[in-house]
């Protein structure tokens, strides 16, 4: 099952990417996750603003979470315009909640 999702996400991320040229504009939008399957446990952020690039912000909300102890594995941050992230959070809620898992949105903002 972790495979799966891990699959399912990296699939989106690289759908979004494909849209955008993988570039970041002022007007992209983007909500991050990190999985921590162990615990059955989704970290999310609230969707934001963003014109950093991918690797950066990932790599922000990576360490918050270290920061703040709670293990997880790799990061994503998906792009697209502030309907799309929005549609894109709501079915990854959904989707992880009929797994099972635990979905802990976080206020968090680069």
């Amino acid at each position: 099952m972790q495979r799966r999702l891990q699959r399912m996400l990296l699939g989106t991320v690289v759908l979004i990417a494909g849209w955008h040229g993988g570039a970041a504009r002022a007007t992209d939008w983007r909500y991050c996750l990190a999985v921590a399957p162990a615990q059955h446990t989704v970290y999310m952020s609230a969707p934001f603003s963003d014109n950093e690039s991918m690797e950066t912000t990932e790599a922000e909300f990576g360490r918050a979470l270290d920061h703040a102890l709670m293990q997880h594995d790799s990061v994503q941050c998906p792009l697209g315009n502030a309907q799309s992230i929005t549609g894109m959070k709501a079915q990854a809620i959904q989707y992880n909640q009929a797994s099972g898992n635990k979905v802990v949105q976080l206020n968090w903002r680069p």
